[in-house]
């Protein structure tokens, strides 16, 4: 159940590779030795009853009747099943040894871990989500399970299938024995989730696997070790063959094991063990600052990271096992009660779970609808309207995900051969890097159909337009296919990223609309995870269920928004853009502001975005934005001078922007120079240089400044430019373009490159500014610059500093239904 979403380096450069088992075996008798692999190469065949001499205890009976636990999730009501039913099996004397399995039957998952919503990381202690603190109603820690693992007299052996992570994979150590099959997937991934393992993973696996095969799984949060890398390192003592059963195999291990002598049995305690030397010759120690070298600062959402490997140091350092596991639980509780970090990443986690997508799915009903049902199961016929950067990115979503056939249609040949060439280009690329099996490959490129003629999209189940942001252009599209669609259920989505969806649906017939909706992709679009999914007036709750199933199905998260200019994403956007250039205009010219000061102020080693505005329009065309703003009526003519017709008299404006795409043609990194100039010799073409030309314009259009000339500090700039970003965000959940703040947090996490560890605009805004400061600051700004409305403080922050409690607070208590506001207005 932990996140597999939120960015954490990886250690890459540890040096080589592990080639032999590093163990810590090596102490087990040779005798004992011997007999194991006599037992592994026995051919036995069990009958479907257990032996009577062995107990077979499974994780899924523990699960609390009416509570769906598909992932073995390890809840208090689980944890209690476990202990009595251990406590049983070790009190019984006709029960030599004990199997703990996942599921009875041997299918599914053995534990995927704790179950995170017992984490509140409040200051009252019974907050650790039964990991290290003992509960006052007796309910057993996960530290109390595996000590009595651990301690057993009777032989234990762990059967392990599909997902052992993190608390699950915490018990599969303290066994003494652990055996899969090749569903497998281990590993540790809390530092994903801002915390350590907390129940002897930091202790046990470096003593089982070595220092070095513990810093590759806890601290890159691992969840894909395989049953063969866990036999090559020594996590596993065996794994199932393909003609028998996980369960059969542990009760042939059961059965060997329990004529073990109590001394052989003491030999494979991780807790009377030492952590071995690295098998390669490195220190153990030096192996760990090899480590540090790798990973992100503590301050830039390093924290967790740098506390695992502090916690696996204490493993080899500290005289003992029950040290170093005081050390973990120190560790542990110190990053789950202080770390605001860490409580960033367990909002994103449940952030995403309970997004808009599922609150509001979770009502709908949806009406039988056979294109939709086929749909959900990851089959119909995809229809992709243009060939460029979005089209050929989409068309590759869907063709991974095994839908098809898969037809790009784009009116221009030339353009619609490059997309088809790109297709095939990424794909065999991905057969490279060992992403795709070959065989896939080919069925994947044989689903790939292309034409100029719209006509071959008749038949299609699902359609989504991807053509340029051109409302006529749009309508015109959606007016044939309205014409040409056999299906009446099919859906006909758009891509746009900012028009409004409800005249686009105004080309369909009537009957159609409830099938139209907006389909948000991000560039590139088979990469970015983020889907804006637009309500329109006439969309149904079947058609937004069904679009929400596909998203999932082509690995990406549904975010489901209502219909407003730019939606969520891009209208916050726009101050956000605006503010970066006005900064210029207000500070710029010699000595003053710099392009490269607000990209670095906002970008990775400042905010921590992961780059900065300036840099991010070279690399997305300025001739996008140009457009939008000549769309709206913003530019001047400059041929006359003439204002356009819908920039408001008083309206904080530079013609900064518009002047360097129009005049000098700097739309970026494609003509090798925008804010940034570009060398094709230097880092590709697409390192950011200095550019001569933009600091003339920057001193021109920033000479009639009373600020000009004027540095500002990182954190002026990140002010200036982030909190307008954040007001509309109030303003948009206002307007019920949202339903949650977290909507907003999940959109800018995927979409925009918001860094994790600060977990959204709303919740950095609650947890790292305050509402207070956030509403004073901007009634200073809106002062100093009453022509930029985006100051303007939003009503509901207003309420919410009114009422002392912070935006996620007013959504959780139910204030919003009460309130003024209206969150389901457009949804």
């Amino acid at each position: 159940t932990l996140p597999y979403v939120i960015f954490i380096p990886s250690i890459r450069y540890l040096p080589h590779t592990v080639t032999k088992n590093c163990t810590s075996n090596q102490t087990v008798e040779n005798e004992v030795e011997d007999s194991k692999q006599k037992i592994v190469s026995q051919s036995l065949t069990m009958s479907n009853k257990s032996p009577p001499n062995i107990a077979i205890i499974a994780i899924s009976n523990g699960t609390q009747s009416g509570q769906p636990n598909p992932v073995n999730a390890l809840s208090a009501h689980v944890r209690q099943y476990l202990q009595k039913s251990l406590a049983t099996s070790l009190s019984d004397p006709k029960v030599t040894a004990i199997v703990l399995i996942g599921r009875p039957d041997g299918k599914g998952v053995f534990s995927a871990g704790a179950d995170i919503k017992e984490f509140s990381g409040s200051d009252d202690e019974s907050s650790t989500g039964g990991v290290t603190t003992s509960d006052p109603d007796g309910i057993p820690t996960l530290n109390d399970l595996a000590h009595l693992i651990e301690k057993s007299p009777k032989p234990i052996i762990a059967a392990l299938t599909g997902a052992t992570l993190g608390g699950g994979m915490e018990l599969a150590l303290a066994a003494q024995y652990r055996v899969a099959d090749e569903s497998l997937k281990y590993g540790l991934p809390e530092v994903k989730i801002g915390l350590i393992p907390g129940a002897g993973g930091t202790q046990r696996l470096p003593r089982l696997c070595g220092v070095r095969h513990a810093l590759d799984v806890i601290v890159r949060g691992r969840i894909n070790g395989t049953a063969s890398e866990g036999l090559k390192f020594g996590f596993l003592d065996g794994v199932a063959s393909e003609d028998e059963g996980i369960l059969e195999v542990a009760l042939r291990w059961a059965s060997w094991a329990s004529t073990l002598s109590p001394e052989k049995l003491d030999s494979r305690r991780l807790c009377l063990k030492t952590v071995p030397n690295d098998e390669e010759g490195m220190d153990n120690s030096d192996l760990c600052d090899f480590a540090l070298q790798s990973v992100p600062p503590k301050d830039m959402g390093g924290e967790s990271v740098h506390a695992t490997i502090e916690a696996i140091r204490a493993s080899f350092e500290l005289s003992s096992f029950q040290k170093g596991m005081e050390a973990e639980k120190n560790i542990f509780n110190d990053l789950l009660y202080h770390s605001l970090a860490g409580r960033a990443y367990r909002h994103i986690f449940f952030a995403e779970r309970s997004s808009s997508s599922g609150r509001q799915l979770s009502k709908m009903k949806s009406a039988p609808s056979v294109v939709g049902s086929q749909l959900k199961k990851g089959k119909g016929a995809i229809g992709v309207i243009g060939a460029g950067t979005m089209g050929r990115g989409i068309a590759i979503s869907f063709l991974r995900a095994g839908f098809g056939p898969v037809t790009l249609v784009d009116v221009n040949p030339k353009g619609l051969d490059a997309g088809i060439k790109y297709i095939q280009t990424t794909i065999h690329g991905e057969v490279k890097k060992g992403r795709i099996p070959g065989s896939k490959a080919k069925g994947i490129l044989n689903h790939v159909k292309s034409s100029s003629d719209i006509s071959y999209l008749a038949d299609c189940d699902l359609v989504v337009e991807a053509v340029f942001e051109n409302l006529k252009v749009k309508k015109e599209i959606f007016t044939k296919l309205n014409n040409l669609v056999v299906k009446k259920d099919a859906l006909l989505l758009s891509n746009t990223s900012s028009l409004d969806v409800d005249v686009i649906a105004s080309s369909l017939s009537p009957e159609r609309r409830q099938y139209c909706a907006g389909m948000h992709f991000f560039s590139p679009a088979h990469i970015m995870k983020l889907v804006e999914v637009v309500r329109g007036q006439a969309t149904s709750g079947a058609t937004l269920e069904i679009i929400c199933a596909v998203t999932k199905r082509i690995k990406k998260v549904p975010v489901v928004v209502g219909n407003c200019d730019g939606f969520v994403g891009n209208r916050m956007m726009h101050p956000y853009t605006s503010e970066s250039a006005l900064l210029l205009a207000d500070y710029g010219g010699k000595g003053g502001l710099t392009i490269a000061d607000v990209d670095n102020a906002l970008g990775r080693n400042g905010h921590g975005m992961a780059i900065g505005p300036f840099l991010v329009s070279d690399i997305a065309g300025n001739d996008i934005g140009y457009n939008i703003r000549r769309e709206k009526g913003l530019l001047s003519d400059h041929r006359t001078g003439q204002v356009g017709p819908n920039r408001k008299n008083g309206m904080r404006y530079t013609e900064l922007a518009d002047e360097m795409v129009e005049k000098w043609g700097r739309v970026g990194q494609k003509a090798q120079k925008g804010w940034y100039n570009y060398d094709p010799n230097v880092g590709n073409g697409r390192k950011a240089l200095p550019s001569p030309e933009m600091e003339e314009l920057i001193i021109k259009h920033s000479m009639n400044s009373p600020h000009k000339g004027t540095k500002l500090s990182k954190d002026e700039i990140i002010h200036r430019v982030l909190f307008p970003l954040v007001n509309e965000g109030f303003k948009i959940l206002e307007e019920g373009i949202a339903l949650d703040p977290s909507d907003i947090d999940i959109i800018y996490l995927y979409g925009y490159g918001w860094p994790a560890f600060k977990g959204g605009p709303m919740f950095w805004a609650d947890n790292y500014i305050g509402l207070t400061k956030l509403l004073n600051e901007l009634e200073k700004f809106h002062e100093m610059c009453p022509g930029s409305d985006y100051f303007r403080p939003s009503e509901l922050l207003k309420r919410c500093v009114d009422l002392g409690v912070g935006v996620q607070e007013y959504y959780k208590k139910g204030y919003a239904a009460s309130g003024a506001t209206t969150p389901q207005s457009k949804l």
